[in-house]
């Protein structure tokens, strides 16, 4: 779901765009992608709290570093943290994955 928002929000600024679930590299990526590209987006989960938010009070949280490489010369470009909580009273609708597209969006968009 993260590589996913993540395409996502590239996907606005981008011709072409790839997922490959399950890299945690830039090598991986690489070996698992047609490419080459011009630079390579690699989301990590850091923090993943999925709460009962509507009874318990504790708000859902999510923590995600986005890391974009250089295609060509493999080197780290930009990298950021993204992180969200939800509100208190959600009613069951929010969730962790919900809480990265605004964030991710802004973050994208002040790269281009």
């Amino acid at each position: 779901m993260t590589a996913f928002a993540t395409r996502s929000a590239f996907a606005r600024f981008t011709n072409k765009s790839v997922v490959s679930v399950g890299c945690k590299d830039l090598p991986c990526l690489k070996s698992h992608t047609a490419g080459p590209f011009d630079y390579y987006v690699i989301p990590e989960i850091l923090h993943w709290e999925d709460r009962a938010t509507e009874w318990s009070g504790l708000p859902d949280k999510i923590e995600v570093k986005i890391v974009v490489y250089d295609g060509g010369t493999g080197k780290e470009v930009a990298s950021t943290l993204i992180s969200g909580k939800s509100k208190w009273a959600t009613f069951g609708g929010d969730h962790p994955q919900d809480l990265l597209p605004e964030p991710l969006n802004s973050y994208v968009e002040s790269l281009y």
